[in-house]
């Protein structure tokens, strides 16, 4: 009797230990691997840089002082707007002369206006020869004179300014950088010979500004017509122009560039 007992109680016993039991550990979910079409996109973009729409490292073209400096780092120009100017006596003294030459000229004039005796008419026109060449040694030296005083080419920002107040610069040395950040463009750094030829003016790209994680739109304004050996391919720098500048966009930012993904 007590072996049919425990017999019956088995199946009990059973249930009891299966409820009690732990549950199974959750199976941890795949973590996703990155397709190969996404890696191949990604290889296809080119490269590029921020730039200035223009920018210019000024220089005289004669020796001197450093007289004045009328602009500072950080400053915005205008075409045409004085920037730094050397002291240049001896040009300053050619216009006096030639001015002076010229009032001689004009007074000698009269004299042989009108035609007398002795006073034959080719002599009147040599005088006029002479004032037309003193007003032209006058202009001469003007244009001597204006190498003393670098202008603004473009409407620009000064970056920077390598000269002061006294210093003694060389021709051709650069004294100062100016760059049009108001219009700043995109230039491509890495587009290769084999991937140039699919591209043309006017052609849409979708820029994407790495430090602003901003994808902007723009199209293609120029295609360098000289390569550039960057020591591993051969490249074409394309300059592109965007539809919208976001303010935070500096001069230098990289971009990642698609030329496909709108043609």
């Amino acid at each position: 009797m007590k072996n049919r007992s425990w017999m019956g109680l088995l199946p009990l016993l059973l249930l009891i230990v299966s409820c009690n039991s732990a549950p199974a550990p959750a199976t941890e979910p795949a973590r996703a691997i990155p397709s190969a079409d996404a890696e191949i996109a990604e290889s296809d973009l080119t490269e590029g840089i921020v730039v200035p729409g223009q920018q210019s490292t000024l220089s005289f073209l004669i020796a001197g002082s450093i007289a004045e400096v009328s602009v500072a780092e950080g400053d915005l120009v205008q075409a045409g707007e004085s920037l730094i100017e050397i002291d240049a006596p001896e040009l300053d003294s050619a216009v006096l002369a030639a001015e002076a030459s010229l009032r001689i000229a004009e007074a000698d004039l009269p004299y042989w206006t009108w035609a007398r005796k002795n006073k034959p008419p080719e002599r009147r026109w040599l005088a006029e020869n002479r004032i037309v060449a003193a007003e032209k040694a006058v202009e001469t030296a003007l244009v001597s004179r204006n190498q003393k005083t670098l202008l603004a080419p473009f409407n620009a920002t000064v970056i920077d300014l390598s000269v002061m107040v006294s210093e003694v610069v060389s021709p051709h040395q650069g004294v100062i950088l100016l760059a049009d950040l108001e219009n700043l463009k995109i230039e491509t750094t890495d587009l290769n010979e084999r991937d140039v030829v699919n591209i043309s003016v006017g052609d849409t790209a979708l820029v994407y500004i790495e430090a602003l994680e901003l994808e902007i739109e723009g199209h293609v304004v120029a295609i360098s017509p000289i390569p550039t050996d960057n020591s591993s391919d051969v490249v074409y720098t394309t300059t592109i122009i965007l539809k919208e500048y976001p303010p935070s966009l500096r001069w230098g930012m990289s971009t990642k560039i698609d030329f496909d993904r709108n043609q």
